[in-house]
């Protein structure tokens, strides 16, 4: 019984490491589709875009996408206000599901159809609202340095 535990054992500097590397590829991913909605396409191209595929204020949600995924892509990578980007890109997710890939199967196709990615970039940003962004963050740092203390990171971390 005793090897068991290890299927549970949650050893506090991996899961900061597996935070920090969910961090990065997560926020690189967001800095990527963001630059090309930013620098390549430009924003009021894809206002447009968005007026055609029935999104809600486009003039609002197009620009709130493009840059909660450029800027917050790039927040995230450094660990600064995780949380509140995170649920941006939970937000972006969601409205990319109901407003874009409403209906399509998971699988991605060649012409870029399928939910499979809003699906599973929602659930990775999820993942960091809820668990906050681990030791190696300037969240972290800052947190720590304001309180005086480290500051716990998690109730596993603090043995609960």
């Amino acid at each position: 019984m005793g090897k068991l535990r290890y299927l549970a054992e949650q050893v506090p500097v991996a899961n900061d490491i597996s935070l920090l590397v969910l961090r990065a590829i997560v926020g690189i991913i967001f800095v990527v589709h963001g630059a090309g909605d930013i620098f390549e396409a430009g924003v009021s191209s894809n206002v447009e875009n968005y007026r055609e595929a029935g999104i809600p204020l486009p003039a609002l949600s197009a620009p709130f996408a493009a840059y909660v995924q450029f800027l917050g892509g790039l927040a995230l990578i450094a660990g600064l206000v995780s949380r509140l980007v995170s649920l941006g890109m939970v937000v972006v997710m969601a409205g990319a599901l109901v407003f874009v890939h409403a209906g399509e199967q998971i699988p991605i196709g060649q012409d870029g159809s399928g939910s499979g990615f809003a699906l599973i970039m929602g659930a990775a940003s999820l993942a960091i609202v809820l668990a906050g962004p681990g030791r190696f963050s300037l969240d972290y740092l800052i947190a720590t340095r304001a309180a005086g203390a480290p500051v716990a990171t998690s109730a596993v971390s603090q043995g609960a």
